[in-house]
């Protein structure tokens, strides 16, 4: 029993580190692209971007005279812009995160690496 541990603990080692960046890598991203989606959606269904694109030339608040469509296609142009620049924003900060969250694996090895290099 003894003997059988250690000669399938190389074998063991190697697939719980493959396991590990398939968990980390592929499981992971699968999921935080979910979770990602899903936040863009609530960012967007707070914001109303698409909304708005899809009625620019609708009036606000059902004002259908000339002033109000006038005054409804800027307002309309301004909530396009914000929702352009929280959805924009939101994207660049969620790249940001993933490409972060993809570097912690290499970052963590060449830590350990330089520090076993300094200990011997």
């Amino acid at each position: 029993m003894v003997a059988e541990y250690f000669v399938n603990l190389p074998f063991n080692l190697v697939k719980g580190i493959l396991n590990f960046f398939y968990v980390w890598y592929v499981t992971g991203t699968v999921d935080f692209w979910n979770k990602e989606a899903a936040f863009l959606r609530s960012v967007e269904r707070d914001v109303g971007f698409i909304v708005h694109i899809k009625h620019i030339a609708d009036p606000l608040f059902g004002d259908y005279d000339v002033m109000g469509r006038i005054i409804g296609f800027f307002f309309r142009i301004c909530f396009i812009l914000f929702g352009f620049l929280v959805t924009a924003t939101s994207i660049i900060f969620i790249v940001c995160i993933y490409l972060i969250w993809l570097m912690v694996p290499p970052i963590t090895f060449w830590m350990v690496l330089t520090n076993l290099y300094y200990l011997f």
